[in-house]
């Protein structure tokens, strides 16, 4: 289960950044996952404060993923203290989160569906 917990609202995006964890027993692939304002979302517009993640990549139990506003490469950071941290950003040139006073949400893929190729279904 990934969850907030922390965050760095500040107007310079190299400056602000959403923290998340792995907080579950299983790993879990970041793709599809999404960070989403609650005031974009009452407002109808979450074209900015809304991220969704493509990385394919597994975050394994206790494991960090640090989402920042500024531009950057997707990448692992390794500490001496055994945690690993996923860098992943938004290409932003202003922050977003400063702007957005009310909760941050995750919201997670609960099911995928994919239709099989016609091969596939003859018997």
């Amino acid at each position: 289960m990934i969850r907030i917990v922390g965050i760095q609202r500040n107007d310079d995006p190299a400056k602000e950044f959403v923290l998340l964890q792995n907080q579950g027993s299983l790993r879990i692939n970041l793709r599809g996952h999404v960070v989403i304002g609650d005031a974009a979302v009452n407002a109808g517009d979450p074209s900015e404060a809304l991220h969704i993640f493509t990385d394919d990549v597994d975050i394994h139990p206790g494991m960090y993923v640090l989402l920042r506003s500024a531009g950057g490469v997707s990448h692992w950071n390794h500490s001496q203290d055994r945690y690993s941290t996923y860098y992943s950003y938004m290409q932003r040139r202003s922050g977003i989160w400063f702007r957005q006073l009310g909760p941050i949400h995750v919201l997670a893929p609960q099911h995928s569906w994919q239709e099989r190729p016609r091969e596939a279904m003859i018997v």
